[in-house]
């Protein structure tokens, strides 16, 4: 996606089940234009019917 440098899958030791995501922006307009994508909205939809749980996201920062 525009504005998207890298993406990063991993997979909690102690629960095979638990993921996570990292990916890296240009900035969060850029991350917001990819949330209102019809690809993501149709992604999405997809994939939170495996989901055990409420998924959960963050924006964070680099120290």
């Amino acid at each position: 996606m525009p504005g998207c440098h890298a993406v990063e899958l991993f997979q909690d030791k102690a629960d095979p089940r638990i993921f996570f995501t990292i990916s890296e922006w240009d900035d969060e307009a850029a991350l917001n234009a990819y949330r209102n994508s019809d690809y993501f909205k149709a992604t999405w939809a997809y994939m939170k019917q495996g989901f055990d749980d409420k998924p959960q996201a963050w924006s964070i920062s680099k120290c």
